[in-house]
């Protein structure tokens, strides 16, 4: 995902745990309010629940490998290890260091390696690499007592869901800072601290994401994914279209469609 604005992944947060890897270039991530800078063979561990973006430095070709698993692929959540290992971490209290050890970006690479050769039994090396990769994580672990629910955090995480569950709908700051119970002062700031981009920006960045879904995987046309996408202009969705993706959408179809041939 190329943009103008140097985000190849724009904000957001799940469930499952994340080993983050660059590969070539020089990102900045963004993990809730710590900002990792890496370069080339660097990499960082994300929490399960944690807001993170990835932004693009001085604007070159960048290429990473993210292996995201469930914390239950460790262990079961009624296993011994996973109450005694694994939720320590998702609660922060078991604070994995941020910047991955040199062996585990050794391993998610051989990891990665195995996994795009599909050979004969290749789910169970990767499956082991994971578990090796977290015991190593876990042997560098802090231990703290449990943090206070961060507010701020909380507040983007609700905008980020309403926009996921409304972008095709007309969406304004009033709705967003209603949603949020907060003023739209206030959610702009936060916005920009975390995200380094405004709600709207963020919004727009969204619908753009689901409108090249669609224009790869449907026949339903241009003015027609605009609007399923939250545009109610055909040259303003043109606009911010190639603002985010270098392209026009029909150039955009032309060129996702030729290569599946």
């Amino acid at each position: 995902y190329n943009t103008s604005e140097n985000v190849p992944v724009p904000l957001h947060y799940h469930k499952e745990f994340e080993l983050f890897i660059l590969t070539e270039g020089s990102v900045k991530v963004q993990i809730e309010n710590t900002a990792v800078h890496l370069e080339k063979s660097q990499g960082v561990f994300i929490n399960s629940g944690a807001l993170h973006s990835v932004i693009i430095n001085n604007d070159i070709q960048c290429s990473f490998i993210a292996i995201v698993f469930s914390p239950s692929f460790i262990a079961p959540e009624y296993d011994n290890i996973y109450k005694k290992l694994i939720m320590p971490i998702i609660r922060n209290e078991l604070v994995i260091p941020t910047a991955l050890p040199k062996e585990v970006i050794s391993t998610a690479i051989e990891t990665s390696e195995i996994f795009n050769s599909q050979i004969q039994g290749y789910e169970l090396y990767v499956k082991g690499n994971i578990t090796r990769m977290m015991s190593m994580c876990i042997a560098h672990g802090e231990k703290r007592n449990a943090v206070k629910k961060d507010v701020k955090s909380d507040t983007l995480k609700k905008i980020i869901n309403y926009i996921h569950l409304n972008y095709m709908n007309n969406i304004t700051l009033e709705d967003l800072s209603t949603h949020a119970h907060t003023s739209r002062e206030h959610l702009c700031r936060i916005f920009r601290e975390t995200a380094d981009v405004s709600p709207f920006v963020y919004l727009n960045r969204y619908r753009i994401m689901q409108s090249a879904y669609m224009l790869k995987n449907t026949d339903k046309t241009i003015s027609q994914i605009s609007s399923l996408c939250g545009f109610n202009n055909n040259s303003y969705f043109g606009k911010m279209f190639l603002r985010f993706m270098n392209c026009t959408p029909s150039e955009y179809r032309r060129n996702v469609t030729s290569g599946d041939r």
